[in-house]
């Protein structure tokens, strides 16, 4: 999965904390419609569009991170 090393790919926690900023974000996008005069099916569907546009972009950058970190330990063990 995402070529990462079997250490980072157990750790649930940068998993957790993905989740955790994508609902803070929907929380605060749902918070912020919520104020406009919208109809509800437009607030939650964009509510849920800025929650899966920042689970692609945190995971996306989570990822990298976790891949350099990998391949950064693979070449100081060799």
């Amino acid at each position: 999965m995402f070529n990462l090393c079997g250490k980072c790919r157990r750790n649930p926690w940068p998993y957790l904390m993905v989740l955790f900023i994508s609902s803070f974000i929907a929380f605060v996008t749902w918070l912020t419609l919520s104020a406009a005069d919208l109809p509800a099916s437009s607030r939650n569907i964009m509510t849920a569009g800025a929650f899966l546009i920042a689970v692609g972009v945190l995971l996306s950058y989570m990822v990298s991170c976790m891949r350099r970190h990998c391949a950064d330990d693979q070449h100081s063990v060799h």
